[in-house]
């Protein structure tokens, strides 16, 4: 695992004139960079700086990669709603320090002889509502430190677990010492830690060697984008044209159209008074006629049919 390169990047390009300065961006990122270069890279595209992602990559995982651009980076904490799908593939008998394959090996020992049956038997435990604990190397803050700079250092670094879903977990392969898997699960959770944790429990120790994002919450990674096709699209001043919709991760929430009078009172932090068609929701969405969001709603406690903005996605 390596560090997001310490040397400043290039100043963004400005932006043109008429060029939205909200957006998303889904992108397949390859093996290599850091979640932090991906979002380095579209500043230098887009010329905003205001730029986020949505649940960080390992260095060595590939996969679906939303980055928000602008007031959308607003939105970043509702994706924490949705499940993520991944693909991985474990190798069993060695254990490192990073529980992945970019680690130095600590332990070595034989892998058990085992059925598909006693495989998927094993994964048992790992199925359902379980307590994790997420690896030494990650970005989980340790005492105001992130873990992975204090184990680099040679730190000790003592991580509580925490409570996760596994929602899916499937056998696709298993070639011993190599086991495919796939897997849904909710937001929090650390397949580098099923490795880990399943080596142990079959007493030979296993790391992820290769691992891919494959989906988050309604958003497939066939959606996505490869860098390099954003990069000759914002080269050739069509950059945006690969943006998605925002509202494609917030397609469950019920939506309202709000009057020019009623936009003031969002600006202004007042609720609404709408019934949402008779919908029930624990948030709902304020678009223009475009589809575009203006806000985030959520229910007025005590008045099922009056809205407050919750984020504001207009003005100032």
């Amino acid at each position: 695992m390596s560090e997001p390169d310490s040397h400043s990047p290039p100043g963004p390009t400005p932006l043109p004139a008429g060029t939205p300065a909200t957006g998303l961006f889904l992108i397949d990122k390859p093996t290599g960079p850091t979640s932090h270069d991906i979002v380095q890279q579209v500043r230098r595209w887009t010329g905003v700086r205001r730029v986020g992602h949505s649940g960080t990559l390992d260095p060595m995982a590939t996969g679906l990669l939303p980055v928000f651009v602008g007031r959308g980076t607003r939105l970043i904490e509702y994706l924490s709603d949705h499940q993520k799908r991944y693909s991985a593939t474990i190798r069993l008998g060695v254990r490192t320090d990073t529980d992945d394959a970019e680690g130095a090996t600590i332990a070595e020992a034989p892998v058990p002889t085992l059925t598909l049956a006693q495989i998927d038997a094993a994964l048992a435990p790992f199925r359902g509502a379980i307590s994790q604990t997420p690896p030494a190397f990650s970005a989980v803050k340790v005492g105001g430190v992130t873990a992975h700079r204090a184990a680099r250092r040679g730190q000790p670094v003592e991580i509580t677990p925490r409570n996760v879903t596994i929602h899916e977990l499937a056998v696709i392969d298993w070639q011993s010492p190599l086991l495919a898997l796939t897997m849904t699960v909710s937001t929090g959770t650390y397949v580098r830690a099923i490795a880990r944790d399943l080596g142990e429990h079959l007493g030979c120790g296993g790391h992820v060697v290769e691992m891919r994002r494959t989906g988050i919450g309604p958003v497939d990674v066939d959606e996505a984008h490869a860098p390099e096709a954003l990069d000759a699209a914002f080269a050739a001043q069509r950059g945006w044209d690969l943006a998605t919709p925002i509202v494609r991760f917030f397609e469950h929430w019920p939506r309202v159209i709000p009057s020019a009078s009623q936009r003031g009172q969002l600006l202004n932090g007042q609720a609404l008074a709408t019934s949402l068609g008779g919908q029930t929701s624990t948030h709902a969405l304020a678009v223009d006629r475009l589809g575009v969001p203006i806000a985030v709603l959520v229910p007025e406690p005590g008045w099922p049919e009056r809205w407050r903005p919750a984020k504001v996605l207009i003005g100032g």
